[in-house]
This record gives C-alpha cells, structure tokens and sequence, in this order.
C-alpha cells in the first residue's frame, strides 16, 4: 500500500513540475510579446494601434446599425396617421453621419415617392463626402425626376470643388441619359468651369452594331469614326449621332450664348474669350 502511495506521489510531482513548468512558459511568452508592444484581444496578440483602429471600426459599425434600426422605425412609424407628420418632420430632419448608409438602402428599396423626396432632404443635411456622394449618385442615376431636382437642390448648397467635378467627370462617360442628366445639373448649379466639358459632348457619336450576330441586340459604343461598317454578312455597324439638348441648353445658360450644335462656333467663342485651348473639343471615344 505503501508504495502505491509513494507512486501516486511521484506522478503528481511530475505532472505538478509539468503545470508549473507549462504556466512559467506562458506566463514568459506573455512578458515577451508585452515588451515588444503587443496586447491580447479578442483571441490574438496585436499592437495597440490595431486595437484602437479595431475598437473604432466596432463603433462605426454599431453606430451604423443604431442609424438603420432607427430609420426602419420611422418607416413603420409613418404608416401610422396620428403621427405621420411628426415622424415625416423627424426623418426630415436627420443629420447623423452614420445615417448615410442607411438613407441610401432604403432609397433604392422605398416605393413612396413623397418618402424618397425625405430622404433626399435628411442627404442635404449632412455634410459629408459620403452624403454629398450620394447624392450624386442619386443626380445622376435614379429614375425619378423629382428625386433627382432635390438632389440637385440640396448640392447647391455644398461647395463647388465637392460637387462640379464629379459632375464634369460624368460628361466623360458612354451614357447619354448620364451625360444630359449631369449637364442639365451644372447648368443649375451655374458654375462656368463647366463650359469647355460640356463643349466637348454637345455632339457625340455612337458605334451601333445590329444583326444576327449580336444576338438580336443592339449594342453602342463611342466612336470618332462615321459611316457603316460591315462585319461579315450578318452584322453592321453605323453611327448614331446624338444631339444633347441638355448640353445645349447647360451652354446658353452659363455663356449667354448659343451657337446651336455647332462645334465649330462655340469653340471659336472659347478661344476668343482669351482662354487657352490646346485639346480637341470633339469627344474622346
């Protein structure tokens, strides 16, 4: 009996020199990595600079969930007639940055039009990249027109340098209901750095291609070319000019001028105004 004790003793000295040993060598690994800057979070060594940045990423994210459980509140809310006004008046008058997310979901989701045209004003009053990008975005791409016009007008409020550019770079694109639409909002926001831009995309040209080996569809692209192309026997291309009304009228509006479509004497205007032009004005392909 003895000696069975005496074994068990034994063990339990060997497996408690074990503990020890194993406790000393975390406890050693934790002074050494605690030296060298490094904390434990959330299951990981990392710098005390990856957990400040950790922590605030865990805000803004939680700080952008508040904002649309919030909304999705007022939503509900506003289907109730003895408090639609207020809660219309509530959502009007929103103006948290973590909101921005949030306006732009349920923009894209909402079908009330007088809803959207809210949330086109709670945008307008938040003064950020982010807000003023979606309302950009909202100038630019959405179908209803009446959302876009208070998108427009919220954006006049904003400094030129935050909004005409993006504009301007629009111009630059494939899309001719972008190209008017951006147009017809510099022509409201009235800033003349957008003439020469506007110039250069009053007349653009389309390369068209139709037959059976498209598909049965058409497709367009840019092109300074003209005339038809044949491809084969099954499929053509021509070119589609297009007049951009809104860029006409985006021009007379902030030169007081008006050359009609032609290139040619609007560009001569340009240079005689002592501005210098060394590009092409006709647009890039």
């Amino acid at each position: 009996m003895r000696s069975i004790v005496t074994a068990l003793l034994s063990v339990g000295f060997v497996f408690g020199s074990i503990n020890i040993g194993f406790s000393d060598s975390t406890s050693t690994h934790t002074q050494r990595m605690e030296s060298h800057g490094y904390h434990r979070y959330q299951g990981s060594w990392k710098t005390e600079q990856e957990i400040l940045l950790l922590k605030k990423a865990e805000t803004i994210t939680k700080k952008k969930v508040e904002a649309r459980q919030r909304l999705e509140r007022l939503r509900r809310d506003l289907e109730k007639s003895e408090s639609s006004e207020q809660v219309a008046e509530e959502i009007r008058r929103i103006e948290d940055p973590f909101s921005v997310l949030a306006l732009r979901a349920a923009m894209n989701a909402e079908p009330v039009p007088r809803v959207r045209l809210l949330y086109v004003e709670a945008l307008g009053n938040i003064d950020t990249g982010d807000a003023i990008g979606a309302l950009l975005s909202l100038v630019l791409d959405h179908p209803d027109p009446e959302v876009r016009w208070s998108a427009i007008g919220r954006l006049e409020k904003r400094k030129s340098i935050q909004v005409v550019p993006p504009l301007i770079a629009a111009l630059q694109g494939n899309d001719i209901q972008r190209i008017n639409r951006a147009a017809f909002a510099l022509k409201t926001l009235g800033d003349e750095s957008a003439v020469q831009p506007l110039m250069r995309v009053l007349v653009t040209q389309q390369v068209v291609t139709t037959g059976v080996g498209s598909g049965g569809k058409t497709s367009a692209t840019f092109s300074p070319t003209g005339g038809g192309l044949a491809l084969g026997s099954s499929q053509k291309k021509k070119i589609v000019v297009s007049q951009n009304v809104h860029v006409l009228e985006a021009l007379t509006t902030l030169t007081s001028k008006n050359f009609g479509w032609d290139q040619s004497s609007w560009l001569l205007w340009f240079q005689n105004q002592g501005v210098s032009q060394t590009a092409d004005i006709r647009r890039d392909p």
